[in-house]
């Protein structure tokens, strides 16, 4: 009995024994296929991935198109022309506005009764007065003027309400007095003068110089004047060739603040505000 009993102990540790090896067996097996997989995985992986290097002379090359392509734009050509609508637009509010020195006043576009510039002297000592942002440039091109030789004595600048009435009232009355009928007389008054609200002197944009005589023109000033205000932003405001579209007769002595810019692109293209700002004056 004790016999069979160790058999069977035999038998049974014999089993295990051949169990436990087969089973180290199959373990190391299945770790060796497992990290060789692996292996391979990572390999693939490497290869799928790859990415060709890049030169610098292909950066070069790649930068180089965008420029070229880039430089085939052409920027829209910007105009020359003020942003101001003009239509339904009134003078007063241009004037305090950024492009206030290209207000036009005239009969179309009038000032406000009620309207009232900020005064200056256009020259030291002097009671003809301006808008003080007129007068602070006339002052400018007066001292250079001279020094150069010219002596720009102001005549006349801002005019108020009332007195430009009165005075337009007293060329009417006068041209009455020559013999033409009311109506005769005004159309010929505003040609020289306009009615009040209807003078850009009622805003103190203007500087009459010396004189109101059209022999101004053929004094020395006058020259100095034809070349070298733009510089300082003046413009003759009434041209002798342009009396149709300003409505005015020529005024050599009446030069008028648009700024540099304005003045400079006005003397070369010979135009006058109403032309530069493309504004046809309405016929009466």
């Amino acid at each position: 009995m004790k016999k069979l009993q160790k058999q069977i102990k035999m038998f049974l540790f014999a089993s295990l024994v051949v169990i436990l090896s087969v089973l180290i067996v199959l373990y190391v097996a299945f770790c060796r296929d497992g990290n060789y997989n692996s292996v391979k995985i990572e390999q693939r992986t490497e290869t799928t991935t790859e990415v060709p290097e890049t030169t610098t002379e292909d950066v070069l090359s790649s930068q180089e198109d965008v420029t070229e392509v880039e430089s085939t734009t052409t920027p829209e050509e910007s105009t020359t022309q003020p942003s101001i609508v003009w239509k339904n637009n009134k003078p007063h509010e241009n004037l305090l506005s950024e492009n206030w020195a290209l207000t036009l006043i005239n009969k179309d576009y009038p000032l406000e009764k009620t309207y009232s510039p900020t005064l200056a002297p256009v020259i030291e000592g002097s009671s003809i007065t301006a808008d003080t942002r007129v007068a602070e440039e006339f002052k400018k091109m007066y001292v250079d003027a001279q020094t150069a030789g010219y002596v720009l004595t102001p005549y006349s600048g801002y005019c108020s309400y009332q007195r430009q009435q009165t005075n337009y009232n007293n060329k009417v009355q006068a041209f009455i007095l020559q013999g033409m009928t009311e109506d005769e007389a005004k159309a010929n008054a505003e040609k020289r003068i306009e009615p009040a609200g209807c003078s850009e002197n009622g805003a103190g944009l203007s500087v009459d110089i010396i004189s109101a005589s059209a022999g101004f023109a053929s004094t020395k000033e006058y020259e100095w004047l034809v070349e070298n205000a733009h510089n300082y932003g003046f413009v003759l405001r009434y041209p002798s060739d342009k009396t149709e579209i300003t409505g005015m007769i020529y005024q050599p002595w009446h030069w008028r603040y648009v700024g540099i810019d304005a003045a400079t692109e006005m003397k070369a293209g010979n135009l006058c505000l109403e032309e530069y700002l493309e504004v046809a004056k309405t016929e009466n």
